[in-house]
């Protein structure tokens, strides 16, 4: 080895020599990172199958409503703005509206949209809260929930088909017979409800 290599490989053992608490340091985050990602990934994970089987246990086993909410609790608390959070927060506001307890149905669907998850969630949460009101005959608002709905492209045919509803419902069977057809129009398929309910309003 030349007198130079020499050189420069002394200078590397000294400035080690002097910093090598740094390069521990250094060194240790350099392991922690990765590892501490792993841990993040594997209890997520493991959360995510409690979460999953808890959510399970709430669609096929669960009978009263008392059992239904103590697990959309645990759900709630415990795994809170997971997926299975926000299916169980839809299951439970179908049980309520399915009771006649449109407030409570509501509660929960407007629970989904404060999580603000995603767009479908929203789209789906705010759907339901315009059916909701429909079915309280609060027309005006189910017409703001509509129009609140982000995924308009994605769910064109259902809007327009509950706008025709809430315009049959409201006496104006103009709009209604408008929205009937721009739903007939948007859906893919020979829709016999949708060509009945536009016969409906027809003058």
């Amino acid at each position: 080895m030349s007198d130079e290599n020499l050189d420069f490989t002394s200078k590397i053992v000294i400035w080690c020599s002097k910093n090598i608490k740094y390069i521990a340091f250094g060194a240790a985050i350099g392991i922690s990172i990765p590892l501490s990602w792993n841990y993040h990934q594997y209890t997520q994970e493991k959360d995510n199958l409690v979460a999953s089987e808890l959510y399970n246990e709430l669609i096929d086993l669960v009978k009263t409503e008392e059992e239904y909410k103590h697990i959309e609790n645990i759900l709630s608390l415990d795994y809170k703005n997971s997926i299975y959070d926000i299916l169980s927060k839809f299951v439970i506001s179908k049980k309520e509206f399915e009771s006649k307890n449109y407030n409570i149905a509501k509660e929960y669907l407007e629970e989904i949209i404060n999580i603000n998850a995603n767009e479908t969630y929203n789209s789906l949460a705010m759907i339901k809260i315009s059916l909701i009101n429909i079915e309280e005959k609060k027309y005006d608002e189910a017409l703001i929930y509509i129009e609140k709905v982000g995924l308009k492209d994605a769910f064109k045919q259902v809007l327009f088909e509950i706008k025709g509803d809430i315009y049959k419902f409201k006496g104006d069977k103009e709009n209604a017979l408008k929205y009937y057809t721009e739903a007939i129009d948007s859906s893919a398929i020979n829709n016999e409800n949708l060509l009945m309910k536009k016969n409906s309003v027809k003058n």
